[in-house]
């Protein structure tokens, strides 16, 4: 069977049944399951699909955006090396902006033990920070939204006036060299853009997946990033524009069988 027509079976029965499984489709057409990784890999950089741990989901409405818990389940394994790496950032006695992307979530979860001051929009790092002894956790408040899991509006923006924040931790949905950063969610970009100019480093947060990706909400342009950590699976021609125009690179290693 050719690519193709592999590929084209492939988005039938994504179409007929929402999910399909990597050992599913292995099975199903005589392969292995690198073979079906790489299709998999193929269909979601055409937008086709999205790739979960396991196998793959129907594309969601760009307008609204996956539900946190899909989010989670994307590319987790690059996404846990890449917080990682983003937690190593953060030092006694700092304060700190965690968003609500799934990156900067799975960072909550692999912050050390440490006095920290923690302001987030996020109720997921609430409840993953909440039994911190050290951590001194401030929740925006606002409207709250169910796919993100978090708050937005006037009332989360207003509650982070009074702040110097040091690290300002942002995940993207898109990381473009001509338009910059951007968010699918209208109202996580307008919070994201508001408190960049309250914050001492701003630190953008992505696995390599999200280079060269346009999203509709812009937040913030390129020359206002100071950090960008994201895997060593990158572009390389990505990375030296960034690193060109002055943006501190970091990019956290992956093993080679933690493909999904």
């Amino acid at each position: 069977m050719q690519i193709k027509e592999r590929h084209e079976r492939i988005l039938h029965l994504l179409e007929a049944e929402g999910m399909v499984k990597n050992a599913q489709l292995a099975a199903l057409f005589s392969v292995t399951n690198e073979t079906i990784r790489k299709d998999l890999e193929a269909l979601e950089n055409a937008e086709c699909l999205l790739r979960v741990h396991g196998g793959a989901t129907r594309v969601a409405d760009k307008r609204q955006g996956l539900p946190l818990p899909a989010r989670e389940a994307q590319r987790r394994y690059e996404k846990a090396a890449v917080a990682r790496a983003a937690v190593d950032l953060i030092e006694p006695g700092d304060t700190v902006f965690f968003d609500a992307s799934s990156t900067v979530l799975s960072m909550a979860g692999q912050l050390p033990e440490m006095p920290v001051t923690v302001l987030t929009n996020a109720h997921h790092v609430i409840v993953v920070l909440g039994q911190r002894a050290q951590c001194d956790l401030i929740c925006t408040g606002g409207n709250y939204e169910e796919r993100s899991r978090s708050y937005v509006g006037p009332i989360a923006e207003d509650a982070l006036k009074r702040f110097v924040i040091k690290c300002l931790f942002l995940g993207v949905d898109g990381l473009h060299p001509d338009v910059g950063a951007s968010e699918v969610n209208p109202g996580q970009a307008v919070l994201k853009e508001r408190l960049i100019a309250r914050a001492e480093k701003v630190c953008v947060v992505c696995d390599s997946s999200k280079l060269g990706r346009k999203s509709p909400f812009i937040f913030a342009q390129n020359s206002q990033i100071d950090v960008l950590v994201t895997d060593d699976r990158a572009d390389g021609a990505a990375i030296q524009h960034y690193r060109s125009a002055g943006v501190e690179v970091i990019q956290a290693r992956l093993d080679g069988a933690l493909g999904i």
